[in-house]
């Protein structure tokens, strides 16, 4: 007999008013996972949040589980140009969560999703193809972390503590940072605690190109070694599931999307459409507002590529003639 699967909890740690690119990536998460329990921890008043969501998800404010990311926020060291609050958060986050899971006895597997992460694949399909207990994507990407234990996170939480409570370790941040030279890891962030402890624990990248059964994204403006299109990362979509397509040509199901910075306006375009529509039940003109920015935004990326092109073109008839 079959060990008993146990159940998985999707988690989301979100600040300030629910917007609908959040709102948006919450009910892609239940769209993509009808199993796992949601849970939203915020700081937002609990009416506030919109009927649709609340039926989907357990709500519950981060205050209530702030115990030991306030300890954290005594020890924290900021580097930076996001603002102090924010690159604190990215880092309070993974305390957050482990005190709702020991305080609720959840014991994993867990997978915790930035706001702009759009999920595509339920957890109980991703963790058995898992070999670490914790993951990353693309070797510094916190953005779709599974933990298959809360002992992992458990562990994860203590070497953010150890790192930022002694010069030893927070140098070890530091260096991992001038050594990577890597625009997308500038200072000591969430990221770079992700490299130096993906590093030393060998964890499961899940946004390795290279795989062979599932790829997350880190970002959907970066290439991660797969094909793009005019908006990011081509996605394409076979019978419900969704597929990249690698540089070599091989097709992989597509774990997520991460839509980073300004490409947020874009979520219209990655979600499920019972996920539009819930959106537009909830709240009409947020709704509308937000697909035509989307709509906007789409058709100054197709402008923008195609004077990119013709440029080249032009460029390359020149240097012919010359």
């Amino acid at each position: 007999m079959a060990p008993a699967r146990r159940p998985s909890t999707v988690f989301f740690i979100h600040r300030g008013p629910l917007q609908p690119y959040a709102q948006a990536a919450v009910l892609q998460a239940r769209a993509a996972d009808s199993e796992s329990s949601i849970v939203l921890l915020g700081d937002q008043a609990r009416e506030t949040v919109s009927p649709e969501i609340l039926g989907e998800i357990t709500y519950e404010l981060l205050d209530n589980y702030s115990s030991r990311s306030d300890a954290f926020s005594k020890i924290f060291r900021f580097e930076g140009n996001n603002g102090f609050d924010y690159e604190l958060l990215n880092f309070q986050r993974w305390f957050c969560v482990r005190s709702y899971c020991e305080a609720h006895s959840v014991a994993g597997p867990l997978l915790i999703l930035d706001s702009d992460a759009y999920l595509y694949l339920a957890v109980s399909e991703v963790a058995p193809l898992l070999s670490t207990s914790m993951t990353v994507v693309d070797k510094v990407g916190p953005q779709f972390t599974f933990f298959l234990t809360l002992q992992a996170l458990t562990d994860f939480t203590n070497f953010l503590t150890d790192s930022f409570s002694t010069d030893k370790g927070f140098e070890q941040l530091a260096k991992f940072v001038r050594e990577s030279d890597d625009a997308g890891v500038p200072h000591v962030s969430d990221m770079a605690a992700f490299g130096v402890y993906a590093r030393e624990h060998k964890l499961e990248d899940l946004g390795d190109s290279t795989r062979k059964d599932v790829v997350f994204c880190e970002n959907i403006g970066s290439p991660q070694g797969l094909v793009m299109s005019p908006m990011g990362k081509k996605v394409t979509k076979r019978q419900g599931r969704r597929y990249f397509t690698t540089l070599e040509g091989r097709v992989l199901r597509a774990g997520g999307v991460h839509l980073q910075g300004g490409n947020k306006d874009l979520w219209p375009y990655f979600v499920d459409h019972n996920v539009r529509a819930a959106l537009r039940r909830s709240s009409p003109r947020d709704f509308s507002r937000a697909r035509r920015t989307a709509r906007q935004k789409a058709f100054r990326i197709g402008l923008l590529k195609a004077s990119t092109r013709a440029k080249n073109l032009l460029t390359r008839r020149l240097n012919k003639k010359s």
